[in-house]
């Protein structure tokens, strides 16, 4: 008897619920959301029934939270526009938070259509805006602009559009070298969360300067300060705002203050829609240490017992998950509670974080030109040091263990202190240590214009061709073509061989 009292109890709440939060429906249409309408019913609640609604439902809500928990763990509020309005009015921010159709329509989505995307959100959160929320104040900066990242990236550090910009804050590779973001095959730091987010803050400030409205500052972030003061000028001048210059913005940039100012308001109010965060991400306080060598984070991470995803989390930019040898005094990210670990071990765990990972590394990735060939390109001298090995090479120059194998004559990927590796290269990494890194000692020889080549065929040695020509030593076509002792012919090769 009890437990059907107890059901009836349940149903009873979630009718008297469900009644008396009468959906004012928003339809809302992801592409073209300025086109939306609202559909409202024949009646409207006032504004006053509006707030009683809410506040005698959140009253029974709480009364009954103990009863009625599995059924309302997914109760989804209606919106109600005059409400939305004065919570968005009671916002205490900088930027101001404007009430309109197209806002209403992105609220209905991060609050009703995406609340799973948007309690994942609330999870990142916790890690990335104590982050943002540091550099805004340095910058002396609205504490609100942390909420860009939300529309740009949705909290993914690694997040790639369509248009190949990239990061928590989407810079595209142009503008992220403008501002002192640095992109190679090892490394993008349009993906490092501190460096990106300052260079963000560096570059939101040059907008509002350039517009002086912060609403105007969000819409160039997206399209470009060029278009946002053409529009202003076809708007009526200067003291155009945004919302004046809306028809005048690309399709896209009409939706991107909307949705600053929704997940602003979404965010704020997450508890008032009953989206709370499920697994929140704890923040990991950190500490850098500069980097003058090779190093892999994975063995990084052993060596101070932390859990690799820690270190890349802290370092997403480090698309290698390592440093490459030519970096010169770069930091490395790790947890703060290893400080006093790392700088009593500083020796010992960068020597064995030296050390390339044991797996097989698919070296090939990211290369425009993997073949063995040594057409068109330089060669240097590497000499090996104690605790390197071919994977730790190959990382340094670009090229594959594969490769490096078949130029040396290597039957294996043993090599020893002291061995002196040909490679060869299009263009040498910039910075790279002299003593690890040296172009060969023979004089370079130029061919002149009436000089006379051999074609290297399948097959071909040294001393083949050498005896094809006349007067013709293997030494001479070493030093007419600037060979190392160790260096492999191609097919197709031009060798010089009489100047």
């Amino acid at each position: 008897m009890h437990s059907i009292l107890k059901n009836q109890k349940k149903l009873w709440l979630i009718g008297f619920v469900l009644f008396n939060f009468t959906s004012i429906s928003t339809s809302f249409a992801l592409i073209k959301p300025d086109s939306v309408e609202v559909d409202t019913p024949s009646k409207s609640p006032s504004f006053a029934d509006s707030i009683e609604i809410e506040r005698v439902s959140r009253t029974i809500l709480a009364k009954f939270d103990s009863i009625a928990n599995d059924e309302l763990k997914n109760f989804v509020p209606s919106l109600f526009p005059e409400i939305i309005k004065d919570r968005l009015a009671c916002m205490n921010t900088t930027i101001k938070m404007t009430y309109h159709q197209d806002v209403l329509s992105w609220i209905k989505l991060y609050t009703i259509k995406q609340r799973a995307q948007t309690q994942r959100i609330l999870d990142r959160s916790s890690f990335y805006f104590p982050i943002f929320e540091e550099a805004l104040k340095r910058h002396e900066m609205p504490d609100e602009l942390k909420y860009l990242s939300i529309v740009e990236s949705a909290l993914v550090p690694k997040a790639q559009s369509w248009a190949a910009a990239v990061g928590l804050w989407q810079f595209i590779p142009s503008t992220g070298k403008e501002y002192g973001l640095e992109q190679d095959w090892f490394i993008d730091e349009r993906m490092d969360i501190y460096k990106s987010t300052d260079a963000a803050c560096r570059y939101l400030k040059f907008l509002y300067k350039y517009h002086g409205d912060w609403q105007l500052a969000l819409a160039a972030y997206n399209c470009g300060p060029g278009r946002v003061n053409w529009a202003v000028k076809q708007a009526g001048g200067k003291n155009a705002d945004f919302w004046k210059i809306y028809n005048y913005l690309p399709r896209e940039t009409r939706s991107y203050v909307p949705a600053f100012i929704s997940v602003c308001y979404a965010l704020n109010y997450s508890e008032e829609h009953f989206i709370r965060p499920s697994k929140p991400e704890e923040f990991i306080p950190s500490d850098t240490i500069h980097i003058n060598q090779f190093l892999n984070i994975e063995e990084f991470a052993k060596q101070i017992d932390v859990p690799v995803e820690h270190m890349e989390l802290l370092n997403p930019h480090l698309k290698k998950k390592a440093i490459p040898a030519y970096k010169k005094n770069y930091p490395l990210r790790f947890p703060a509670s290893k400080s006093e670990m790392v700088a009593e071990n500083r020796a010992e765990i960068l020597r064995t974080s030296s050390i390339a990972s044991r797996r097989e590394v698919p070296y090939t990735e990211g290369l425009t030109d993997v073949s063995s060939t040594t057409e068109g390109k330089q060669q240097v001298t590497h000499s090996v040091s104690s605790g390197q090995s071919l994977s730790y090479i190959a990382l340094q120059y670009g090229v594959t263990v594969s490769n490096i194998r078949i130029w040396n004559r290597l039957s294996s990927n043993m090599i020893h202190p002291n061995q002196k590796l040909a490679i060869w290269v299009k263009e040498l990494p910039k910075n790279t240590a002299s003593n690890t890194a040296q172009k060969t000692e023979t004089k370079v020889i130029t061919p002149s214009a009436n000089a006379k080549y051999h074609i290297v065929k399948s097959g071909d040695t040294l001393w083949d061709i050498a005896q094809k020509y006349k007067g013709l030593t293997v030494e001479k076509i070493k030093q007419l073509n600037n060979l190392h002792s160790k260096s492999m012919l191609s097919p197709g090769q031009k060798l010089v061989i009489s100047n």
